[in-house]
């Protein structure tokens, strides 16, 4: 080989080495617009099958980068556009290593809302879970709105409102099409549950955690481990409830965050409104993962309900990557704010859509949360967000059942957010998430504290 193809040879292979690193991610940038091209600020953009995700800014732009690897096919990926009230829109992106411009033009969308009651059958399958299946109710439900659902409400002898919709095919209520729903509250749908009033179902369903590798979390649940929200001091009885808010705030969760400024805020005041006296601390801690722009962010309680919401309104969804998030480092966050030492109801909402992160040599994770918040008589109340399986399933109920909480999850009734996989729960109703909240709320207050019974119609 001659000197000058062995010069070739070597600059060739040193220019392989060199430019490798710059193709092993992949660059995505672009816009989101709407009709007449006015920018769609808050629109998520996630790439299909992955936690990979960003959010527009005020000029409707986006960027994030793909890791060499991340997607199961190299060659390309599926990149999904969407936000509150406009049609889901997919491109399909080739990955070759350099920057890739991808613009979405989103239609709107519009939601029709139908009587829903899941009242469930359970049937075994081959691989031993429950097949789910779900009844619509055959009785006209009258529409209520926030307002009255919160008047109505009778703390002695709580029940849930389904769903009023407008369908009459009986098929399942999903994304629609139409005019623009803009954020408001009383659009998420979901349903809560209590294992501890449903213990021979809940044995069930921890019976088939174990066949089928649900449990991968070292808790041991059982009847004797129900540990209800006690109290560990003596506290005076007056009329006041702390309330914690954990959310996942990273990309996937960009529907959810949208809503919760705007139903935080109702529901509050709806509680407010019936309870005048009862004394209510919010406090919010958001949480991602590790290399993310922050892996928590906390609001200390506040009484000012829009404290709260500005403080929501603040934070865009935003980082993750792989499926767990940093949950545990959000859980200290949040058990270690300053929570009342005379407030005896304490409720903890975590919502979420993947489970935590299970980081080596963590000082404190959610074995400690639950130790902790059982101790200091906090009832933790899971929300799962679509994207929830059956393993984050079983730790959410786990964490209800052994803290004196309760299992909330969304459903795909509100149209929000992507699929919601059913839980291995019969018979449980659909409801507004709002209306849901205002109840549970109002129903661990009168439980725990003495006190007077506000009118019931203002």
């Amino acid at each position: 080989m001659s000197a000058n193809l062995v010069r070739r040879f070597g600059a060739l292979a040193l220019l392989g080495f060199t430019t490798a690193p710059a193709l092993s991610q992949t660059v995505i940038t672009g816009t989101v617009r709407v009709e007449r091209g006015r920018p769609l600020q808050g629109a998520v953009i996630q790439v299909v099958g992955t936690k990979l995700s960003a959010q527009t800014n005020d000029d409707g732009r986006y960027r994030f980068e793909i890791p060499r690897g991340v997607p199961d096919k190299p060659d390309s990926v599926t990149v999904v556009a969407r936000s509150i009230g406009f049609q889901r829109t997919e491109r399909r992106v080739a990955i070759r290593g350099e920057a890739i411009t991808v613009d979405f033009v989103l239609e709107p969308a519009t939601l029709h809302l139908e009587s829903v009651v899941v009242t469930g059958t359970a049937t075994t399958t081959d691989r031993g879970a429950p097949d789910v299946s779900r009844k619509r109710a055959t009785d006209v439900v009258a529409r209520r709105d926030a307002a009255a659902a919160a008047d109505s409400y009778a703390p002695s002898a709580p029940t849930a409102a389904p769903m009023s919709k407008t369908r009459r095919d009986g098929g399942h209520a999903g994304r629609a099409s139409g005019v623009r729903q803009d954020p408001a509250p009383g659009v998420l749908t979901a349903a809560v549950w209590d294992d501890a009033q449903h213990w021979p179902q809940y044995t069930r369903f921890l019976e088939r955690a174990r066949q089928n590798s649900w449990n991968p979390w070292d808790l041991n649940v059982g009847q004797t481990n129900i540990r209800p929200a006690r109290e560990s001091r003596a506290r005076s009885p007056r009329r006041a409830v702390d309330i914690g808010f954990l959310v996942d705030a990273t990309g996937s969760m960009g529907d959810e965050m949208t809503f919760l400024q705007s139903e935080i805020k109702d529901i509050v005041r709806r509680v407010r409104g019936t309870e005048p006296d009862l004394d209510i601390r919010l406090s919010v801690v958001f949480y991602r993962d590790r290399g993310d722009d922050f892996i928590t962010k906390s609001l200390p309680f506040t009484r000012s309900v829009d404290d709260a919401v500005s403080f929501i309104a603040g934070t865009a969804a935003g980082g993750g990557g792989d499926y767990p998030e940093d949950m545990n480092a959000g859980l200290e966050a949040m058990m270690r704010q300053r929570w009342s030492r005379d407030a005896i109801p304490q409720m903890l909402f975590l919502l979420a859509d993947a489970p935590p992160q299970r980081y080596a040599g963590a000082d404190y994770t959610y074995h400690e949360a639950i130790e902790d918040a059982a101790a200091k008589g906090v009832a933790i109340f899971p929300v799962a967000a679509s994207g929830v399986d059956k393993p984050t399933e079983f730790l959410f109920r786990a964490m209800a059942v052994m803290t004196g909480g309760k299992y909330v999850f969304l459903t795909d009734d509100s149209g929000v957010g992507e699929s919601h996989e059913e839980p291995d729960i019969t018979g449980y109703q659909v409801e507004k998430l709002n209306d849901l909240m205002v109840r549970e709320i109002r129903s661990f207050v009168a439980s725990r504290v003495p006190g007077r019974r506000v009118a019931e119609s203002r």
